[in-house]
């Protein structure tokens, strides 16, 4: 008995085997090579295009393309002619080319090494509105039970499409106001001095990195109308929440060909961490180079008609905000006790007081809002 279930063990062992072929992706000759990302719209300029070098996939990191020239031509032969403000990045004049719907355009790279790349000419289509963008508190089960959370589940209705064959992309970007735990009341700087304004380093502003894009068309709707499409969410752990978070909804009315990219790289992103998921660089663009159309050329010159609109929530009523606080302990006394010895180099060090008007060093992080990977400067759109 024991013989025999070693054999079917055996040729079990034998067929699984043979049923697998083992994969090795070409990945080196995605290495190194030319990225685009850049956007021409109806939205008012100017624009801006993103050079850059591919990385390898096992430590990816940003190589901006230096020193190649961005031109934007449309259907009628004008070019405008962009600048490099910094590595990579090209930006047009904002006195110059303004995206207009019904016309083409199409962008050309030279590079240093004198070569061409450039993409077929695209039409800004008019753009579908959006009708609405609106937030909903919504339940997610965690991986454990005790990891359960609520949060935002943002939504967009678009206006109804005048054709049944329309092709949409959302892009988003979000900024939400933070606070300091602690208002400062001194700096010590080799002497304690009261803190002119114990405000200015209490009030932040941070971005909330979205990568993905989102893909959606009318076809084979009964009605040319695309509602309730699902956003991002936003977890009540953490700051995010904690005082305001702006949502800006950029809704692109797309040709079908790069619906088609856009709906790819989506889809690649929702299979991330899958064994035999499809990889970024196999996904190709509209960039080509002109004596070699072959070579690879990653990212994608988008061209379409664009509409936006901006929300702004506060934290949510009923569920809360939950995240780590700092309070004062016998270290931050002994902290303060010691402070005389502390590097220069970390000057100033910012000192708080408890309810007796003792003074105390907290950690920098509990009083300077900065150091949670915000800004003091309050954008020019946000709401008081």
């Amino acid at each position: 008995m024991i013989r025999i279930t070693i054999i079917f063990i055996l040729i079990i062992s034998l067929i699984t085997h043979s049923c697998r072929d083992e994969y090795f992706p070409e990945i080196d000759k995605y290495e190194n090579i030319l990225t685009v990302d850049g956007t021409i719209s109806n939205d008012l300029g100017p624009y801006e295009v993103r050079l850059s070098r591919s990385s390898p996939v096992y430590k990816p990191e940003l190589k901006p393309y230096v020193g190649a020239q961005v031109i934007v031509i449309d259907d009628l032969g004008n070019k405008e002619y962009f600048s490099e403000i910094e590595p990579g990045l090209h930006r047009s004049s904002p006195e110059g080319m303004q995206g207009v719907v019904g016309r083409k355009y199409k962008i050309v790279i030279n590079t240093p090494d004198e070569e061409i790349y450039e993409s077929d000419f695209q039409e800004i289509i008019d753009p579908v509105e959006i009708d609405r963008v609106y937030e909903e508190i919504e339940y997610r089960q965690g991986e454990e039970p005790w990891l359960d959370y609520h949060g935002y589940q943002f939504y967009v209705d678009a206006k109804q499409a005048e054709s049944d064959t329309t092709f949409l992309l959302w892009k988003l970007k979000a900024t939400y106001e933070y606070h300091s735990d602690f208002r400062i009341q001194y700096y010590f700087d080799g002497q304690l001095n009261l803190f002119p304004d114990n405000d200015s380093l209490y009030y932040c502003w941070a971005n909330d990195n979205i990568t993905s894009n989102l893909t959606m068309s009318t076809v084979g709707l009964l009605t040319p109308v695309i509602t309730r499409l699902p956003l991002n969410f936003v977890s009540n752990q953490g700051r995010k929440l904690s005082v305001t978070y702006s949502l800006l909804v950029k809704q692109y009315t797309i040709n079908e060909t790069a619906f088609a990219y856009y709906s790819q790289i989506q889809s690649i992103s929702s299979e991330q961490g899958l064994l035999y998921s499809q990889q970024p660089y196999q996904v190709k663009g509209n960039i080509v180079n002109r004596s070699e159309p072959d070579e690879p050329v990653l990212g994608y010159f988008l061209v379409g008609g664009k509409e936006e609109k901006r929300v702004f929530v506060g934290p949510p009523t009923g569920v809360g905000v939950h995240y780590q606080t700092c309070e004062i302990s016998g270290a931050n006394y002994e902290a303060y006790r010691r402070i005389r010895w502390t590097d220069p180099r970390q000057w100033p060090l910012y000192v708080n007081i408890d309810l007796n008007y003792t003074p105390v060093l907290m950690h920098q992080a509990c009083v300077d809002c900065r150091q949670k990977g915000g800004t003091i400067i309050k954008p020019d759109y946000w709401e008081d």
